[in-house]
C-alpha cells in the first residue's frame, strides 16, 4: 500500500495526539467566502445533501469546536469543512508502559487504512470530475463551432457545468451571449435538438448518455449520465 504525503502527514498528526481519550482523523478544506454548508459539501463530497451526514463536519479552527448542524445556516469563511475518516478510542498510557508501542501501532494502522481509503475516494472523484469537465468543454466547443463568425471575437454562447460525481451526472448549461437569441427552447427547440444530435455524433466515443433538454431560467440544460464502459473478458 503506497501512502501519499497527505496520508503520512495525517498519520504523524495522529501520533502526536495519541494520548487523547478520543482521536478523530479528518480531511479538511477551508470554507471560501460566499460558500454555504451546502455549497462546500457539493464541492468536496459531490452532493449538497452530504452536509447533513454524520461524517461531514464544520469546525471552527480558532477553538477546534465542531459546529452543530443546526447552526449550518451561519457558517463563516475561514472555518474548516471536514470529512471524518476515523474515530478511535485509546487509553492514556505512560511512556514506560510496555503496551504503548502496540497501541500506537494499532492506531497507526487504523488511521493509515482510513486515510488511504479517503485518498482513494478523492482521487477517484477528481478523475470523474476531470472526465466530465473535459467532455463538457469538447461538447461546448463543437456546439458553438457553426455559430462562430470571423468578424466577431466574442463567443456566440455562454456555458456552465453542473457536476455531481456521486450520481455520475453532468449538466451542461448553455445560453445565448449578449446580442444573440440562440440557443433557446422556446423558439428554436428543433435547432437545439439537431445540434445536440450533431455534437453527439462527433463525440460518439465518449461514455455519456443524454437526457431530454429543458429550460432553467435563461439556460438550456442538457443533462448527461456518465456510463463508463466495462472491459470485456479477454480485453475485447
Amino acid at each position: 500500500m503506497k501512502l501519499s504525503g497527505r496520508t503520512l502527514a495525517l498519520i504523524a498528526l495522529a501520533l502526536v495526539e495519541a494520548r487523547a481519550a478520543t482521536a478523530q482523523s479528518r480531511l479538511c478544506t477551508v470554507i471560501r467566502p460566499g460558500e454555504t454548508a451546502s455549497l462546500v459539501a457539493q464541492r468536496i463530497a459531490g452532493d449538497a445533501r452530504r452536509a447533513r451526514e454524520p461524517w461531514f463536519q464544520i469546525v471552527d479552527p480558532a477553538t477546534s469546536r465542531v459546529v452543530p448542524k443546526a447552526s449550518y445556516d451561519y457558517v463563516r469563511a475561514g472555518w474548516n469543512a471536514c470529512v471524518v475518516t476515523t474515530l478511535t478510542r485509546t487509553e492514556a498510557v505512560a511512556p514506560s508502559n510496555g503496551s504503548t508501542l502496540g497501541l500506537w501501532t494499532l492506531l497507526l494502522l487504523s488511521i493509515a487504512l482510513a486515510t488511504y481509503g479517503a485518498d482513494h475516494y478523492f482521487q477517484s472523484r477528481r478523475k470523474v470530475v476531470n472526465t466530465m469537465q473535459q467532455f463538457g468543454t469538447r461538447f461546448v466547443q463543437e456546439f458553438a463551432r457553426p455559430l462562430l463568425r470571423p468578424d466577431i471575437s466574442a463567443p456566440p454562447i455562454q456555458s456552465r457545468f453542473r457536476v455531481t460525481p456521486l450520481a455520475a451526472r453532468l449538466d451542461i448549461l448553455i445560453a445565448p451571449s449578449a446580442g444573440h437569441r440562440y440557443p433557446n427552447l422556446a423558439d428554436h427547440r428543433h435547432n437545439v435538438e439537431y445540434d445536440l444530435e450533431r455534437v453527439l455524433k462527433v463525440l460518439r466515443d465518449q461514455p455519456f448518455v443524454n437526457g431530454p433538454p429543458y429550460m432553467h431560467g435563461r439556460w438550456v440544460v442538457l443533462p448527461f449520465q456518465w456510463k463508463p464502459r466495462i472491459a470485456q473478458a479477454g480485453g475485447k
